[in-house]
């Protein structure tokens, strides 16, 4: 059932989804006790989640009091202090304390405070982080920082014993281990993941291998098994073993958080342990469906939750697909032989298992993400064991009485994790570790998840194959539709993406070849999440106007995650010796991208459309930003000038060519700076519409007030990154239509 719900991909106010996951869901379930559990968990769970649900709406800064009192409910460490959970019995909050204070709140303190709030605003880049959301999924109406803060009284609650918990853990291995080893192996064994160093986050979510450090059936299981040798060892009886092992488990969810994913593990494991007792055969199916009753009856929001959603859906897709069985047809010699049993066990079924748990959550993956990580199964081969390993020595470290003998365990430990590091990072380290795959429509991944639920069915049943013909016919349909729109309705879009105060311009090409100028300063987490957005698995061209860092801020990051064909530069820009710069231009060496200087003159063409380089001449090399490229894209009647940070300097040198610059479009140079953008050069462009890139509230002040009344004075309407967010501009043989992220 679990699996079904994987198919959910879609938003909470869809409400003719559910209706539609029943189908498949009726059959591929067996059991008639199956049926009992999980339709009802099914139709209960969405029942509460429209009719009696209210979803917690995130408040507006300025509507959320200063001042208030509540309990602390948990405390969490960060990389930027201390947060801290507080219910006010009407709202639930998240204050920071960013102060090394001697004494902190505590679980279960009653605490007043006055806060400084974070302001909730929506996000101005599609596919960026949204905090509404994050915030709604949270459970929380507000989030800032503590000003003050007063404890007058404390209650004890169970939360602050595992809190003190989850630090004697930590102190037992930082005797031994590095910070960032000790962080590892904390968030492996007790859900504390503050520790773990954001670069190798991002190394294991680019991989596909995200899962490892999230606790859950892979870490449930690794511990559940070693739980019940050490409790077979004392000699009890089986079902008092049985019955110490279920409630260590159950002890274990509030030490880790109690998130979704390890409720679901636990209670998996412990439905067999107690059906065992009774003498019940396991259903791996029917324990899934428990769970999620168990889960979802009191918590029926947690549905939308991706990570539960990818939790269930691999699970699922494990139990559905069944064991692996490769020995059909092959020599008796051949299945006996050592060679090939070790062949099968360390190759064929960790690649057998991966794929079906990859297959499983692929409509979620693609949903949420719009990516696929190609390396994912070969991690999940090569990793997982040494973090398997790293995380039992780990635990005999935990539990040994002696200090030489936790010293060692801890060695051990640092070596499998050192190991499992180092194979993530070379995995990550390719531009290619992570896939652009979609975006699909809610149908066609709805549609792609039936596909997936009855491929067990396949081979036998003649209906599943007139089915799965149909949806092939569906895919090749759909897929041949949209391509001959686009060819036979032509278009291509600038999009100026809202990064703060930088640079960064996405050129769409009608043939949808993908052209990237500049990537300022702090855009690594904007960027790319916006590429998989839409759909970009690649750029064929990425423009550098100038090695000013908010414009190439972001590119060394954008390279090593985001396949790039090549990079345009200036000649003076080689020899540019500012350091940042110097190693983003040897990490494109080093990866192959074909670097091309940019000059007057030079065009780059395809039909209905072209890119012509105005500026710089190259033959002597000036102040950077009056050697900013500029150039002019063209098509379908319609033409874009887009200038880096040119200077007036820069626009005479143009001016004094004959080279047409009149456009539909102007970027205005160096963020609408009164250095750029003169009244003769904005006489000699006459655009329809100018753009400002330019950061809320930036030091600078950009755009300059004698740029805007120049502006105005010829009648030139502008629209500005900064109020209205990202800028999306279509082009086509109609006209030019705009339109904004902020409305």
């Amino acid at each position: 059932m679990v699996f079904i719900v994987t198919l959910v991909t879609f938003d909470a106010p869809v409400y003719g989804i559910p209706l539609l996951i029943l189908c498949p869901f009726l059959i591929h379930v067996a059991s008639r006790h199956l049926q009992k559990a999980s339709l009802a968990a099914l139709i209960l769970a969405l029942i509460s989640h429209y009719a009696l649900h209210s979803p917690i709406n995130p408040i507006k800064s300025q509507d959320v009091p200063q001042q208030g009192c509540g309990i602390v409910e948990t405390i969490q460490k960060k990389s930027s202090g201390l947060a801290v959970i507080i219910n006010s019995g009407s709202n639930k909050i998240r204050l920071t304390e960013k102060r090394d204070l001697p004494i902190m709140p505590m679980a279960g303190d009653s605490i007043c405070y006055e806060a400084s709030w974070y302001p909730v605003n929506p996000p101005t880049v599609p596919g960026a982080f949204d905090t509404r959301q994050w915030l709604q999924s949270q459970g929380l109406t507000a989030y800032g920082k503590f000003k003050h803060w007063d404890v007058y009284s404390h209650r004890l609650v169970p939360e602050r014993y595992f809190y003190k918990f989850r630090q004697w853990i930590a102190r037992r291995f930082a005797d031994y281990l590095d910070p960032a080893e000790t962080g590892l192996l904390l968030g492996l064994l007790a859900g504390d993941k503050s520790g773990i160093p954001d670069a190798l986050r991002s190394d294991f979510q680019r991989t596909g291998l995200v899962h490892v450090l999230a606790i859950s059936g892979f870490h449930v299981v690794l511990l559940a098994g070693m739980l019940m040798i050490l409790l077979k060892a004392t000699g009890l009886p089986h079902h008092i073993v049985r019955l110490l092992a279920v409630l260590l488990l159950l002890l274990y969810i509030p030490v880790t958080g109690g998130s979704p994913a390890v409720r679901r593990a636990v209670i998996m494991f412990s439905v067999p342990l107690i059906g065992a007792t009774f003498q019940k055969q396991p259903n791996p199916l029917n324990s899934l469906g428990i769970a999620l009753f168990i889960i979802m009856f009191p918590e029926p929001e947690v549905i939308w939750n991706p990570g539960f959603q990818l939790s269930v859906a691999a699970t699922a897709g494990i139990i559905i697909s069944g064991p692996l069985n490769p020995l059909q047809g092959l020599p008796k010699k051949l299945t006996k032989n050592k060679l090939w049993a070790f062949f099968q066990g360390a190759i064929l079924e960790p690649t057998y298992v991966t794929f079906c748990a990859t297959l499983s959550t692929a409509p979620f993956l693609i949903h949420h993400f719009k990516t696929l990580s190609p390396v994912a199964w070969f991690g999940n081969i090569v990793v997982v064991p040494a973090i398997s390993m790293g995380m039992q020595a780990g635990l005999f470290a935990l539990l040994s009485p002696l200090d030489i003998l936790r010293q060692n365990f801890c060695y051990a430990a640092k070596f499998f994790l050192r190991l499992a590091t180092l194979l993530t990072r070379l995995l990550s380290d390719s531009s290619e570790a992570s896939a652009t795959v979609g975006p699909f429509g809610p149908a066609l991944l709805l549609l792609l998840g039936l596909v997936i639920l009855l491929a067990p069915a396949a081979k036998k049943n003649r209906l599943v194959q007139r089915f799965y013909l149909t949806s092939l016919l569906v895919f090749c349909g759909t897929f041949a539709y949209g391509n001959f729109i686009k060819a036979s309705v032509p278009n291509w879009q600038l999009t100026t993406l809202d990064i703060g105060q930088g640079d960064s311009h996405l050129l769409t090409t009608p043939s949808q070849k993908h052209f990237l100028i500049d990537a300022g300063d702090g855009t690594q987490n904007t960027i790319v999440p916006y590429l998989h957005h839409i759909g970009v698995s690649h750029l064929d061209a990425f423009i550098i106007t100038h090695p000013d860092l908010d414009h190439y801020g972001g590119a060394l990051s954008l390279i090593k995650t985001f396949p790039v064909k090549e990079l345009w530069i200036t000649d003076c820009a080689r020899i540019e010796d500012k350091s940042n710069w110097q190693k983003f231009i040897q990490e494109a060496y080093s990866r192959g991208i074909i670097i091309r200087d940019m000059e007057r003159g030079l065009l780059w063409k395809e039909h209905l459309f072209q890119i012509e380089i105005l500026h710089p001449v190259t033959r002597r090399c000036v102040d950077v930003n009056t050697q900013s490229i500029t150039l002019r894209a063209k098509g379908l009647g319609h033409s874009a000038l887009l200038t880096g940070d040119l200077t007036i300097a820069g626009e005479k040198e143009i001016m004094n060519t004959d080279m047409y610059i009149k456009s539909d479009v102007l970027k205005l140079g160096h963020h609408g700076s009164k250095t750029s953008s003169s009244r003769v050069f904005l006489q000699k462009v006459q655009p329809q519409l100018a753009i400002v890139s330019s950061g809320r509230h930036n030091r600078f002040r950009h755009p300059s007030k004698q740029v805007i009344q120049r502006l105005d004075s010829l009648g030139i309407p502008y629209v500005n990154t900064a109020e209205k967010g990202t800028i999306h501009i279509l082009f086509s043989r109609e006209g030019v239509q705009t339109s904004t992220m902020l409305e």
